[in-house]
């Protein structure tokens, strides 16, 4: 049987990001949960997600994400930072979201970067 197929890529125009930015809005909105290395109970580590499957690493995922087929690309970080629930129902991440394009251009600039 053939392996089961992610969803579409979102059709959407990621900004070029700044990594020294996204360095920050990591450590303002992200790091209370979650590391770029190491071992972490609370959240995924994020150190090299992008490019990474959605729910395997070593972490008590939900359903939606471990069953989502995603696989972390910038098109698909870009859309989950706005609105992490709607983008992959079921996620026990509890954040609304990065509303600003830029923030999340930043952002996803700095997690490419680690």
């Amino acid at each position: 049987m053939p392996p089961k197929k992610g969803p579409k890529e979102p059709e959407v125009n990621v900004p070029e990001g700044d990594a020294s930015a996204g360095r920050d809005i990591f450590d303002s909105n992200c790091s209370a949960c979650h590391a770029i290395e190491g071992d972490s109970t609370a959240a995924p580590i994020l150190g090299g997600v992008v490019g990474r499957a959605a729910g395997l690493e070593k972490f008590a995922y939900s359903k939606g994400m471990k069953t989502s087929g995603i696989t972390w690309s910038e098109k698909h970080l870009f859309v989950f930072l706005k609105n992490p629930s709607k983008h992959v129902p079921g996620t026990k991440m509890a954040f609304a979201g990065l509303a600003a394009e830029k923030d999340r251009a930043d952002l996803i600039a700095y997690l490419k970067s680690v």
